[in-house]
């Protein structure tokens, strides 16, 4: 029953986001979208109702009550909406765009998995000495990073090596961010715990990326329709759209940085019991 109602809170908004624009937005796709929110609610209240009998719960919704467990989840939403939404949107601007191939999009894009290389080693090592402030500086740059690349986009067709600044200062954040995330997250978690918790945060995080390619897929492919049929070349409709996406997600990771500021100062400071 819990695994069940899990899934449905979770198709109920998505549905609806990612069929929205082939559907031509009806009402009941917002009251579908609407209907997620009793259905949480409902969840909640079975797992908390087998917790009290002594059953095995999907999420035991006493975790949410830990204050780092309960404030990673909700940052992983949209600092991984973003991320997800971003690979997508700039691979169609650089191949629809700009006429790239396959192969040297993933070259163009090469720099933000580098960059995420040479930081993930270093987030790890200080997140328990640094805490949030590496958390928090990991969220701030991949922002930096998207409105640098708008601010690209405003000039002619940027070259790969320009567009490699702002990919590898994403990167940078992205390894900073990501590998502390599930330590810092996870560590007042009790042992026994630990297992469903580390679930919990990886279906986040999935249901985040999910998201965010419904979402800001949504703003991309509604500017990109509207240039093209005021007449715009590919080129600038793909430019536009993408400029249109940018500031959304640069939003997203502002979101993830002020909750990763309210995460406890070191991850020892856990004390709900």
């Amino acid at each position: 029953m819990g695994a069940a109602l899990a899934a449905t809170a979770v198709v109920l908004p998505l549905l609806p986001l990612i069929q929205g624009r082939d559907w031509g937005w009806p009402w009941w796709g917002t009251a579908l979208m609407a209907l997620a929110v009793p259905v949480t609610a409902l969840f909640l209240w079975w797992e908390r109702r087998l917790a009290a009998r002594g059953g095995q719960p999907v999420l035991d919704p006493a975790l949410l009550r830990r204050r780092a467990f309960a404030l990673g989840l909700a940052a992983a939403l949209p600092f991984f909406g973003a991320l997800g939404a971003f690979f997508l949107l700039l691979s169609l601007y650089l191949q629809a765009g700009t006429g790239r191939g396959p192969w040297e999009t993933g070259l163009v894009i090469l720099p933000f998995a580098v960059g995420s290389v040479l930081t993930s080693g270093i987030g790890v090592r200080f997140a328990d000495r640094a805490g949030r402030a590496v958390l928090v500086s990991g969220a701030l740059l991949p922002a930096a990073s998207q409105l640098l690349l708008l601010a690209l986009l405003h000039g002619p067709a940027p070259a790969a090596t320009v567009l490699a600044v702002p990919l590898l200062v994403g990167g940078l954040g992205l390894g900073l961010t990501a590998p502390s995330l599930v330590n810092v997250v996870l560590a007042g978690v009790p042992a026994r715990d630990a297992g469903a918790a580390g679930g919990v945060l990886s279906t986040v995080t999935q249901l985040g990326g999910a998201a965010g390619v419904a979402v800001l897929g949504t703003v991309f492919f509604a500017r990109l329709e509207h240039t093209l049929a005021d007449g715009a070349t590919a080129a600038a409709a793909h430019t536009e759209a993408l400029a249109a996406a940018l500031p959304w997600q640069a939003a997203c990771y502002a979101v993830a940085a002020v909750l990763l500021f309210l995460l406890p100062a070191r991850t020892h400071e856990e004390t709900t019991p």
